[in-house]
């Protein structure tokens, strides 16, 4: 039975949202996820819905071997993003949004791919990227690119030539034992800020302030900002933790995150996880000598399209 290359249509919802499940098993936080919301995050691939305000014209294929769906590719133009009025126009770029095929049906992978580049050359876009800023909310967290636990995907783009241009290292604290914070060598005053979101449990935010200047931040999220899953709801996330540039080395950031976990851990939270770039070896280094362990690595990727 020979496979096809169908455009994605509402209707299609159920069939990839399965696709989708079965593929991310066992990638780390991301959980399985329901047709509705699926069928919203691909809306704008078929002509419905809301694109991300740097996007337009998404579109998305199928892969299918009779009734079987074998994998799918959403894709997307993006707009520049222009930093200043005096910045040279960028060209527009090809994006990947989510692409994901059975494992050892590498012809399909392999015609998803062709669909996504005949989809930019059709349209003059020189470069295509994969796994950057528009990945969709259910699936991980952001700034996580793409999990290299779905390796078959990467090994596909890599021999076709695209090279990894971003990156970022999840680390996970399994039931995590608060400690006492040990004060920092900065004297500051903390304010602490608690808010509901989507979560079971709430979101916290702690800043350290010398009079009006904010010299550290420590932002941690419920996991089920991101999923409506069970499992999501006794997870931190630290979205965000820093210090001062001539405050380094102080202990600021180590006090912010081990007061941000003990407070959380007093309304319920049980486990930890964050991410860093795959590049910040200071940051990967206190971690991983703190209490957190290596979970996954996740990559974006790109290609110049001959």
């Amino acid at each position: 039975m020979s496979m096809k290359v169908v455009p994605y249509e509402r209707a299609m919802a159920g069939e990839l949202t399965s696709a989708y499940n079965e593929c991310i098993r066992g990638v780390p936080h991301c959980y399985p996820v329901g047709v509705e919301d699926f069928a919203v995050a691909l809306a704008p691939a078929a002509g419905e819905g809301k694109s991300h305000e740097r996007l337009h014209s998404e579109a998305a294929w199928a892969v299918t071997e009779g009734k079987a769906v074998l994998g799918f590719v959403h894709v997307g133009t993006e707009r520049p993003e222009k930093k200043g009025e005096d910045e040279p126009a960028r060209d527009e770029q090809g994006v990947i949004r989510f692409m994901v095929y059975r494992r050892g049906r590498r012809q399909a992978g392999q015609l998803l791919l062709a669909a996504a580049e005949d989809y930019c050359r059709q349209r003059g876009l020189k470069q295509l990227k994969a796994f950057t800023d528009y990945l969709y909310s259910f699936y991980y967290f952001p700034p996580v690119r793409f999990s290299d636990r779905l390796g078959h995907v990467r090994a596909l783009l890599e021999f076709n030539g695209y090279e990894k241009c971003d990156g970022e290292v999840v680390l996970d604290w399994p039931d995590y034992q608060p400690v006492e914070p040990v004060p920092a060598g900065v004297p500051a005053e903390i304010a602490v800020k608690w808010e509901d979101g989507r979560g079971k449990r709430p979101n916290l935010t702690l800043k350290a302030l010398q009079g009006t200047r904010e010299i550290g931040w420590c932002d941690c999220f419920c996991a089920g900002e991101y999923s409506r899953a069970e499992e999501a709801q006794d997870w931190l996330f630290t979205t965000w933790l820093g210090v001062a540039d001539d405050l380094h080395g102080r202990g600021l950031g180590r006090y912010l995150l081990q007061r941000a976990l003990k407070q959380m851990h007093e309304i319920g939270y049980r486990h930890a996880v964050l991410s860093t770039d795959w590049r910040n070896h200071r940051a990967f280094l206190f971690y991983t000598n703190y209490g957190y362990r290596t979970v996954d690595w996740t990559y974006a990727f790109r290609r110049d399209l001959p």
